[in-house]
């Protein structure tokens, strides 16, 4: 469950099927939104556009280079790549080849100098960053802490160019001791940020000594921050947010001072983070597979976390969401699951796109409200029930008919009502809501909340160890004291659903009914869960408790 925009908890959006990329490679391996459509790079290095109505077209592989020139290859197989937008053109860079170029018509070829016609001097680096009228490059192979920086206004030409030229570079190993290997460039309004593993290097570009050469300044190392990979650096208005080995960090301008400092937005989840992170045994894998993208409609910064170093045995793909509002002060943290995306891109109109094998997918807001995940790609069995994995039927007999329901819970705190060794005794429950799904409600008591009784999850012949023992889990059996089952405050009432969903089942919440509610304890822990295939927000939850002595 996520915060939704109207300040009440609400099952997560959904995702649809937008586009099918199988016809030109296997694999995704990242999409960038450019001039009014996607644009998809795959793992043999062939690059595709999707426009709105969801039709992929090639713009670069092998054939439409061996029309530009006989003698001109395309791009080999590749595992990263990365964007920028310069003056109307997309750059795309992956750290093998020479950069590739896309004009505002969709016409592609490689990055070069346009006086020349040749692209010697365009360097050969993983990331790409336009910022204050340059260029930017980082990520160079044979020289790890090097930054490529363009001429003025010009995005093929480069350091050893023909003049006019002020093109450069700078090797920042020496600047951060301990550290030679660039993990990615953010750009923070006017500033360029190079992150390394622990450190920060801003700098600013536009510097330029008595004779005229472009001289940026790198003056100040912010260390103890550093970042995952370059793919998790969004700039987010007055800041810029990122992840590293800690959690999610953000740096920002003094008010008075204008220097550049951080600030780590994700202590209460940091432990969330770093088991995600640890999952992660490679450093290709940080670097490759780790990304974000900012959600502008929603306020929120997604970051995703795959629980495997290699694709081929990532299972999930570990979304954490950030709501972030400085003026009204909205810091708030959730976790969505059950997904296995691996790119991400914001639209013009600020729609999210993900991307996962060969599929693109819109994911759904308030303005297109999609309450089932893979939507005209799954279905459910007859009884709307889904695999174990969570996945479902591929063979699609009816797009509008076919989704997955998302399964969601949220659960409180364990809470002392502020009289720690008092008795409580709870009588009644109730809740706002809104929406058609049913939840259920359950009430923890006394710091018993795993079944003591559980002794492990069995082998596939439900048998155990020997010793009569188990394996660990991550999901054992709770032990609620109280559990009972509502439906959303918008759910018509007894029989009255066309579609013949809420037969009876699930006690209504669009009235002030009380519910009964017994229970004696004096910690508590209220929780909700379920799996929703259409609208719930939780705007309120009430118990109605008497408070009694410190004996039972």
């Amino acid at each position: 469950m996520i915060r939704a925009t109207d300040g009440s908890l609400q099952v997560r959006y959904g995702t649809r099927l937008f586009a099918e990329c199988n016809a030109h490679f296997s694999s995704i391996i990242n999409i960038q939104y450019y001039n009014d459509n996607i644009i998809a790079v795959g793992n043999n290095g062939v690059v595709v556009k999707i426009n709105g109505q969801g039709t992929v077209t090639a713009l670069w592989n092998s054939e439409i280079a061996s029309n530009i020139s006989p003698t001109l290859n395309a791009w080999g197989n590749i595992v990263f790549c990365s964007f920028a937008i310069f003056k109307g053109d997309l750059i795309i860079c992956n750290g093998i080849d020479k950069p590739i170029i896309v004009d505002s018509n969709f016409l592609v070829t490689y990055l070069q100098d346009l006086a020349t016609g040749s692209n010697l001097n365009v360097p050969v680096c993983r990331y790409v960053l336009a910022t204050s009228e340059y260029l930017v490059m980082g990520g160079d192979p044979i020289y790890e802490d090097r930054l490529h920086i363009s001429n003025n206004n010009t995005s093929g030409t480069w350091f050893g160019d023909a003049a006019p030229n002020d093109g450069t570079y700078i090797d920042l190993g020496s600047r951060v001791p301990g550290e030679d290997l660039i993990k990615g460039i953010g750009r923070f309004r006017d500033t360029v940020v190079v992150a390394f593993r622990e450190t920060l290097l801003p700098g600013t570009l536009k510097v330029y000594n008595a004779g005229g050469d472009h001289v940026p300044t790198f003056d100040d190392a912010i260390e103890g921050h550093g970042s995952l990979s370059h793919r998790v650096i969004q700039p987010i208005g007055n800041d810029m947010l990122f992840c590293d080995v800690v959690g999610v960090p953000s740096v920002a301008r003094a008010l008075f001072t204008g220097a550049i400092k951080p600030d780590r937005l994700s202590q209460l989840v940091d432990p969330e983070i770093q088991k995600s992170v640890n999952k992660i045994s490679t450093v290709a894998g940080l670097e490759d597979r780790t990304f974000a993208v900012y959600d502008l409609k929603g306020g929120q910064y997604m970051l995703f976390l795959p629980n495997d170093s290699e694709s081929a045995y990532t299972t999930e793909t570990r979304c954490f969401v950030f709501s972030y509002n400085k003026i009204l002060k909205i810091n708030a943290w959730a976790e969505l699951r059950d997904w296995n995306f691996n790119s991400a891109t914001r639209s013009a109109l600020g729609r999210i796109f993900f991307g996962k094998g060969t599929q693109v997918y819109v994911y759904g807001e308030d303005n297109d409200p999609i309450y089932k995940d893979f939507e005209g790609d799954q279905e459910t069995f007859s009884d709307d029930t889904t695999f174990t994995d969570n996945t479902g039927l591929y063979a699609v007999a009816d797009t509008n008919d076919s989704g997955l329901p998302i399964n969601f819970a949220w659960e409180l705190a364990w809470a002392d009502f502020s009289k720690r060794a008092h008795l409580k005794h709870s009588r009644y429950i109730n809740f706002d809501t809104l929406g058609t799904a049913r939840f259920t409600a359950q009430m923890f008591v006394d710091n018993i909340y795993i079944d003591p009784t559980w002794l492990g999850e069995t082998f596939t012949d439900e048998t155990d160890f020997t010793d009569g023992y188990g394996f660990a889990s991550d999901n054992p059996p709770l032990s609620p004291a109280l559990e009972m089952e509502f439906i959303g405050g918008d759910a018509p009432g007894y029989g009255a659903d066309g579609y013949g969903e809420h037969w009876g089942s699930g006690r209504p919440t669009q009235d002030e009914r009380l519910y009964a509610w017994p229970a004696k304890f004096k910690l508590a822990k209220i929780r909700t869960e379920g799996e929703a295939m259409g609208e719930l927000k939780i705007v309120s939850a009430t118990m109605l408790y008497n408070e009694g002595s410190i004996r039972r």
